[in-house]
């Protein structure tokens, strides 16, 4: 079950990741307002913070894993 834990947490890094990603290149775009450009800039930051959040937790799911075994 730590497995299947560990690749659902992978999973969810992965697409906060991407949402990270999308909302760096829009706080770096020039043509949006500035307001626009801080909100995406704070919705990266926090996007990231979960990003790393999912990959603790993955980590630890897969070294449950194997201390189980």
């Amino acid at each position: 079950m730590d497995a299947a834990k560990a690749g659902v947490e992978k999973i969810k890094e992965t697409v906060t990741g991407q949402k990270a990603q999308d909302h760096l290149e829009k706080a770096s775009d020039p043509n949006r307002p500035a307001s626009d450009r801080i909100d995406h800039a704070l919705d990266a930051g926090k996007q990231k913070a979960k990003e790393q959040e999912h990959c603790t937790k993955a980590d630890c799911h897969a070294a449950d894993h194997k201390h189980n075994h």
